[in-house]
């Protein structure tokens, strides 16, 4: 199976779960079984945000996809996302993406030879049932064992293997990495919201394809907009 058809299944799994959250009246969930939570928003997340919005990169960046073709439509679009959306931080690869938006989540896809990288965002996250045992916050878990508790309703699941973690606001929060039959997948918290990026390779073993170049992608990423 190609990349570009793991890469489209995932989009359509992923529209399909959420067109049908949005259609059908969902039960009350049983006991001890984790919901789907907003993800809390602080005042250094906020202030972070901000700043975000004037960074002189962030800035330039967008007059870059303003000049793609589709490009002041897909501006319009990520102003108007209830996520803050991230993008990577070089021209080309902007320019090269795909947005994909809905309510409280998005998902920008970057196809490269070899490689296709997906960036989901979303404003919700898993809760952890009380009594459970796991974290009751709706922030990422913190570490392997808690794989359930503040992860984005799209990640992938398995052992979270390895966890790094930026203090300052403006940074990725609870970065934690895990290898994948495809590749890697990177889940963090950022301006009060989850997110995960997903490395899906045709050498997943490869070079570009590590949990370093995934990690090292995620600290590049640039607030492009939205989050209002």
């Amino acid at each position: 199976m190609s990349i570009r058809t793991v890469a489209l299944s995932g989009v359509v799994v992923l529209v399909a779960g959420f067109a049908g959250i949005a259609s059908s009246r969902q039960p009350a969930p049983p006991p001890l079984a984790a919901t789907v939570a907003d993800v809390p928003r602080d005042a250094p997340g906020e202030a972070a945000l901000a700043a975000a919005r004037q960074d002189p990169l962030a800035q330039r960046l967008r007059s870059v996809l303003a000049q793609a073709p589709g490009g002041p439509q897909t501006l319009a679009r990520i102003s108007a996302s209830d996520v803050p959306v991230l993008g990577p931080p070089t021209p080309a690869l902007l320019q090269a993406a795909t947005f994909l938006d809905g309510e409280r989540h998005y998902m920008l896809v970057i196809e490269q030879p070899g490689r296709i990288i997906e960036i989901y965002g979303s404003t919700q996250a898993f809760r952890a049932p009380a009594g459970s045992g796991e974290a009751g916050s709706a922030g990422l878990p913190k570490g392997p064992g808690a794989p359930t508790a503040g992860l984005a309703p799209r990640t992938p699941p398995g052992a979270l293997r390895a966890a790094v973690r930026a203090p300052a606001a403006d940074r990725p929060q609870n970065v934690q990495a895990e290898r994948t039959e495809y590749g890697v997948d990177v889940a963090f918290s950022r301006y009060g919201a989850v997110y995960n990026v997903s490395f899906i390779c045709d050498a997943p073993n490869g070079a570009g394809c590590s949990e370093a170049d995934a990690t090292a992608f995620v600290a590049s990423l640039v607030l492009l907009g939205g989050g209002a």
